[in-house]
């Protein structure tokens, strides 16, 4: 278990962390999204008044630019893989984070966040330059029943000393009926956060924390709405007040899509911190956000591992779902079985998900580093006429695309780019690289031009050639 400071310390270490002084002038979510933009580094923003913040620790660059990191990498260290490690261990891990994952039941330790806050108001959360009041994301909401501690995402805003108003799963606000206490745990470590996200998509919020796997790494200490990890930064103890507020924001953490919602209005009745807490935030609604490449993650763990148990058999190499096209297309590597069998594998995991409504199927030695690779093989091997198959007007239409807005009914397609299983091999061209491309001379003296121009000034470059 890698508490969420050591975490960004480890980001640190890895020069994967900017640390920015208070910016009093600039939102701290202009910076995020811009930051998410251009690809750049997690971003920490020490302050002189109120807890830090850091925003882009779950997220990651752009896969359409040839990058060093994937987006995925920065996760993977949290969850203690290595960063330049496997895309299908990250998603066999954060399966094993939930109710898939073996537990022999909860380990407990001591609170970190011990220190009492004056008020809400003063962690200093980040308020958007639009926003009337201060936004609370990546936030962590845990309720006890008799059944065990319950995980989901929450976020919203702080209207008050005393009051929040967030959304949060209508499955977990119905759990809460009758106790009307949550703890809102903010900056904890990525595997819990992981987990809530995790139960959120697959809809398991019923499901008490003590069964899931992330009970076995996560030490746990007991609050008033339930179990949290003993590491979190900030936990906020709340009692429902209102279970019809109004909300007075159309803005969606991506989780929202996978299952359905519901806002409540929360009195604090308790605000702990550690001695210099930090959390995490997402600046929701932007490209490449936090909770966008959370929701993805949990996602195409869930399907991978749904899809590889469904015949007893394992042929799907990976599936992604990728934040560039905001969850809304499906990308799987698979071997094809059998001639239909792409057609099969697409239906089923339009059954298992309604966050896309487009999947694309490509070769098992695909790379999902690769995107570029991935789009390629549409144009090379999906034929429009016959390879891009849509279904009849009628069905439902997806939730996370944003082109269709209305409600209304739609196609689906599924675009089958890997090659047809019934080809002979020499039917297949072979894939052409620089080596195989090229004699051994015009390599050398390739690689000698580009080594020389990147020797020289851009001054020098330019007098060379004139």
């Amino acid at each position: 278990m890698i508490p969420f400071a050591q975490y960004l310390r480890g980001l640190a270490r890895d020069g994967d962390l900017l640390v920015l002084e208070d910016l009093a002038d600039i939102p701290p979510d202009v910076i995020a999204a811009e930051s998410l933009r251009a690809s750049g580094p997690a971003i920490r923003y020490d302050r002189a008044d109120g807890v830090d913040l850091a925003s882009g620790v779950f997220s990651g660059p752009d896969q359409m630019q040839r990058r060093d990191a994937q987006p995925w990498s920065r996760l993977s260290l949290g969850l203690g893989l290595d960063p330049d490690g496997s895309f299908v261990s990250v998603l066999e891990t954060i399966t094993g984070l939930g109710p898939a994952g073996d537990t022999d039941g909860p380990t407990y330790d001591t609170q970190a966040a011990s220190r009492t806050v004056d008020s809400v108001q003063a962690l200093g959360l980040p308020q958007a330059a639009d926003d009337v009041w201060a936004a609370l994301t990546l936030g962590v909401a845990s309720v006890a029943t008799t059944d065990g501690t319950h995980w989901a995402p929450i976020h919203g805003f702080i209207v008050g000393d005393e009051t929040l108003r967030v959304r949060t799963p209508a499955a977990l606000a119905a759990l809460c009926d009758g106790t009307e206490t949550i703890s809102i745990a903010l900056g904890v470590p990525p595997a819990a956060i992981t987990t809530a996200y995790l139960l959120a998509v697959t809809d398991q919020i019923a499901v008490p924390i003590q069964a899931c796997g992330v009970a076995d790494d996560v030490p746990l200490v007991p609050t008033n709405g339930g179990l949290v990890p003993s590491a979190t930064e900030v936990v906020i103890e709340t009692t429902v007040a209102d279970r019809q507020p109004d909300f007075q924001s159309d803005r969606r953490e991506a989780w929202e899509y996978c299952l359905e919602s519901t806002p409540l209005a929360l009195s604090v009745e308790r605000v702990i911190a550690t001695d210099d807490p930090v959390v995490p935030f997402s600046p929701v609604g932007r490209p490449l956000a936090d909770d966008l490449q959370l929701t993805g993650m949990a996602s195409a763990a869930t399907l991978y591992h749904r899809v590889n148990n469904y015949w007893g058999i394992s042929p799907v190499e990976w599936i992604l779902l990728p934040a560039e096209a905001e969850l809304g297309i499906c990308v799987v590597a698979t071997s094809v079985l059998y001639a239909g069998f792409e057609w099969q594998l697409a239906n089923i995991l339009f059954t298992f998900s309604s966050l896309f409504d487009t999947v694309i199927i490509v070769d098992k030695d695909a790379s999902p580093t690769d995107l570029g690779r991935v789009l390629g093989d549409i144009w090379v091997k999906a034929h429009p006429s016959r390879d891009w198959i849509f279904s009849e007007a009628s069905a439902p239409a997806a939730r996370r695309p944003r082109y269709r807005q209305d409600g209304q009914t739609g196609s689906r397609l599924y675009i089958n780019a890997a090659w047809d299983p019934r080809w002979e091999d020499s039917y297949i061209a072979p894939r052409v690289t620089f080596e195989q491309s090229f004699p051994a001379l015009v390599r050398d003296r390739a690689r000698a031009r580009w080594d020389t121009r990147h020797d020289v000034s851009p001054a020098d470059d330019g007098a060379d050639e004139r």
